[in-house]
């Protein structure tokens, strides 16, 4: 995917053993369809290939990656089977960017791509997790029984968090489009 965005030069390798490069992925000309102005947004849901697109848009200096520290995958891994039907899985390789930075990091804080411009997402409360709804209704239903002719008491509502409405991500990364297509069209008028 990297390719149709960026014409030449590497794009990501994979790393073995020792820090020996055992595959190097360069850009293929031919396959090059886009040279417009560019903006790649990522999170901490980013990771493998799309760490791979990222991270090569960033050190080929092609365009601007928007968001937060991506997850930090990228690892080739082999099931060894072992005796009485067990396995042993192994990480055998490291993707890593053009520059040579792996994506999994040993220190899991600096794992990922760190975008070129941050923009945190809003913190938003902890989904409410079904499964306790339930154990909470199952528990309720167990409990001794009211007098059916006591006053009935509300059910008190369970209110879901407040998402935030506005996308800060991909604000920023039309901001960044704006500005560089009014830049180009203050360049040509010059």
């Amino acid at each position: 995917v990297a390719n149709l965005f960026i014409k030449d030069g590497t794009l990501a390798e994979v790393i073995g053993r020792d820090n020996k490069v055992l595959k190097t992925y360069t850009a293929d000309p031919g396959k090059f369809i886009f040279d417009g102005k560019l903006v790649a947004l990522i999170d901490l849901g980013t990771a493998g290939a799309a760490e791979v697109v990222a991270s090569a848009i960033l050190d080929r200096q092609r365009g601007e990656v928007v968001g937060e520290r991506s997850f930090g995958a990228g690892t080739e891994q082999k099931l060894f089977p072992l005796r009485g039907g067990d396995g042993l899985l192994l990480t055998t390789a490291k993707w890593a960017s053009a520059n040579g930075r792996t994506f999994l990091s040993d220190e899991r804080i600096s794992s990922g791509v760190k975008p070129s411009i941050e923009v945190k997402r809003p913190e938003t409360p902890e989904p409410i997790d079904v499964e306790d709804l339930v154990d909470q209704q199952e528990q309720e239903n167990q409990a001794p029984q009211p007098n059916p002719q006591a006053t009935p008491q509300p059910t008190p509502k369970v209110e879901q968090p407040k998402q935030s409405k506005e996308d800060l991500q991909m604000k920023k990364a039309l901001e960044i489009l704006r500005d560089k297509s009014q830049a180009m069209k203050a360049g040509s008028s010059g």
